[in-house]
């Protein structure tokens, strides 16, 4: 079970982080950096994010049935 915490931890400091990336690039995007590129990278930033938002999901599920089992 410590293996899922750490597994847990790793994937919310990742998704803090992106949530950190992606807010500062949407502010550069509003003070005028609007190119193709920084948008392309907003996305990219963002699915992956919520690609991370949903495997959280996932492990907190699996750690709730651990802990039923017991």
């Amino acid at each position: 079970m410590a293996g899922k915490d750490k597994k847990l931890k790793k994937l919310e400091y990742e998704h803090d982080y992106l949530n950190r990336k992606t807010k500062q690039l949407d502010n550069e995007r509003k003070n005028g950096d609007r190119s193709i590129e920084s948008k392309q990278i907003l996305l990219r930033l963002k699915k992956t994010k919520l690609a991370i938002k949903d495997e959280i999901t996932k492990v907190k599920e699996k750690l709730g049935k651990l802990t039923k089992v017991k």
